[in-house]
């Protein structure tokens, strides 16, 4: 399923380092409807119907009332954050498109714990994003941006599969989850909307956008690469966007 991102979603250089990114969006702008992700979601649930959903122990009515609250037809992942102990834990969610995470894992763990694998988290943006999240006002949105590289095209992902040896870069998506955060009373909502793009249509797209991710992909430091499970297709995918 072709399912493009925003320009303003795609990869922008750093200079190699994690950055939150977040800007302030509206309340039309938070969960717009997507009728083939919908579609998408549908399948994902019948076909892992114990995968996709859950709760932290004594949280139930609350994370109810969050889904009661949304959209019927929300397109996007959606966690949900409390307050334990005075850190914010994953204490429930829906979780239809994993990027090689598993929900059943992180239900529990407080925001930092929850990227403990991620390199360079916790030193770059770790305190920065609790910070975020503390300063949101009631009702506040904010957005920001990830992006990864699939060799799949699986949207359902939830565990990291080896890389292929000698895959032709034109086989490769970029993946790009747009991300947002919602006080909402006690909690706060984190949304992940989830794109894919083949290369051959990434390419397309204006020279400086291209040329932007080459160059992020250049910086990536050798961690983040192989955290990202990327460091065979890093060279080769520059070459392709490049020639």
């Amino acid at each position: 399923m072709l399912n493009v991102p925003r320009e303003d979603l795609l990869p922008r250089p750093t200079g190699g380092r994690l950055v939150v990114g977040a800007r302030p969006i509206t309340e039309e702008e938070w969960l717009p409807p997507d009728a083939a992700m919908l579609r998408e979601r549908t399948m994902v649930r019948s076909a892992h119907p114990a995968e996709v959903f859950a709760c932290m122990d004594g949280w139930g009515a609350t994370v109810a009332a969050v889904f009661d609250a949304l959209p019927l037809a929300t397109p996007d992942d959606i966690c949900i954050l409390g307050k334990v102990n005075d850190r914010w834990v994953l204490v429930g969610g829906e979780l239809c498109f994993p990027n090689r995470w598993v929900l059943h894992e992180k239900i529990g763990l407080p925001v930092l714990d929850i990227h403990g694998p991620v390199p360079t988290y916790a030193a770059q943006v770790g305190a920065g994003v609790d910070s975020l999240i503390d300063r949101l006002a009631d009702g506040r949105i904010v957005e920001r941006a990830n992006w990864s590289i699939s060799d799949s095209g699986n949207f359902f992902e939830p565990r990291t599969p080896p890389p292929i040896p000698d895959i032709d870069p034109a086989q490769l998506l970029l993946r790009v989850e747009r991300q947002t955060l919602r006080r909402l009373g006690e909690v706060v909502v984190f949304s992940i909307r989830t794109y894919m793009e083949p290369m051959p249509t990434f390419v397309t797209r204006p020279r400086e956008r291209v040329d932007a991710f080459v160059q992020v992909l250049r910086e990536t430091p050798a961690e983040v690469r192989a955290y990202k499970s990327i460091t065979t297709y890093v060279d080769p995918l520059c070459a392709y966007l490049t020639r």
